[in-house]
């Protein structure tokens, strides 16, 4: 093997690789990439796996003999970080140390490899659906509902976000949704036709957090996604060059019925400035220092009044402006880190609470004054039991 290439292309595609890789390995090979230089193609194929996740990349540079190796991922990804950004990095295979030669300026390296037939092999599985979507899109709507995934393991059905798609004739998008029991994040984007036949899907949240993290954020380009039945792979290409397969077996179990959950009649309707909102309850969840994090939101027709009580510390309060349809004031709590997970996704200047009881729950929505928006999405926020002392 021979070959040279940009630092900064293969540190991010190493920095990839690092993600999905355990810390720890009871299986030591799980602990390398393999590393596969292809002079007809002239590209660099660099594959991890933890057994549930894969990704592969595949980067163009300059290869002068083909050769394949298990390198210590960890390892090279710290050799690599540290050699001069943008600069030509250059591998060969060391016959006389039976070794790889890194080279970069006049920093050396000699590195072991592994054998490779111990690598695990890199099944190709069949994948009835597949479909493109936008990147940004799809980054949008994974950024959005994973606020209300569950954040332990003891219910893994849980532990992620569902994708499928609606085929309701009023609907027919593409959903993705997550809830933790406490609340529920639903986000709709237009489907792809070949998205139709999406069988539902669970994604896990390791899963989810890897794939936000390889889609770059300002990327607009589109990303081919396609699901088997325990399967789900996504193809990215990068602006420098770095074409990326990530796949992920899927979650193994029923998401809940949800949609009756967002389809209620509430019938009291409260409309505020989003900013405003969020600062002032903020400025009083300060104060609270309890595992609840409650906040008790008074509303009147013309102003919303938030109280906060630290036995503790004290007590907070703020008012802001708002308009509510209701003739009687009404009083509702809320843990205030679940409230603000969910506004923080809300960019519209107004946002608009549906409420019905003070021990039902609300649905929060955006409101979109100036055009219709490429992404939809509604929440469902359960109260907590209002404390009658604040």
């Amino acid at each position: 093997m021979k070959l040279s290439i940009n630092q900064k292309i293969l540190e991010k595609a190493l920095s990839h690789s690092n993600w999905i890789i355990e810390k720890k390995q009871t299986v030591p090979i799980l602990g390398y990439v393999l590393f596969q230089a292809l002079r007809e193609d002239g590209s660099l194929v660099i594959t991890a796996t933890n057994m549930d996740m894969t990704i592969v990349s595949t980067i163009k540079c300059d290869v002068q003999s083909n050769g394949v190796y298990c390198l210590p991922a960890s390892l090279l990804y710290e050799i690599i970080r540290k050699i001069k950004p943008g600069s030509d990095v250059y591998f060969e295979f060391d016959h006389e140390n039976n070794s790889i030669a890194v080279k970069s300026n006049k920093a050396a390296f000699s590195i072991h490899h592994m054998d490779c037939s111990g690598f695990p092999p890199i099944a190709s599985p069949e994948y009835p659906v597949s479909f493109s979507m936008n990147t940004k899109v799809l980054r949008s709507a994974i950024d959005i509902s994973k606020v209300a995934m569950l954040q332990d393991n003891s219910r893994f059905h849980l532990n992620g976000i569902h994708i499928h798609f609606d085929d309701d004739p009023a609907i027919r998008k593409l959903k993705f949704v997550a809830t933790d029991l406490f609340r529920i994040a639903c986000v709709s984007v237009n489907a792809p036709p070949a998205a139709q036949n999406l069988p539902p899907a669970i994604i896990s949240k390791r899963t989810v957090l890897e794939l936000v993290k390889l889609i770059d954020a300002g990327t607009d380009t589109d990303v081919s996604v396609s699901v088997s039945e325990n399967r789900i792979a996504f193809n990215l290409e990068s602006p420098d060059t770095i074409k990326t397969e990530f796949s992920s077996r899927l979650v193994n179990g029923t998401f809940p019925e949800y949609k009756a959950a967002l389809d209620v009649s509430n019938d009291k309707i409260l409309i505020v400035n989003t900013s405003d909102f969020i600062d002032a309850l903020e400025r009083v969840s300060t104060i609270v220092t309890d595992s609840t994090s409650s906040v008790k939101l008074t509303i009147y027709q013309d102003k919303l009044i938030f109280d906060g009580v630290s036995r503790e510390f004290g007590s907070a309060s703020d008012e802001i402006e708002a308009s509510f349809n209701g003739f009687e004031s009404f009083e509702i709590c809320f843990n205030s880190k679940y409230l603000l997970d969910i506004l923080g996704q809300i960019k519209t200047p107004q946002v608009k609470l549906l409420l019905a009881e003070s021990n039902s729950s609300t649905i929060i929505e955006p409101i979109d004054i100036t055009e219709k928006a490429d992404i939809d999405m509604i929440f469902a926020i359960m109260p907590i039991e209002v404390v009658k002392n604040i």
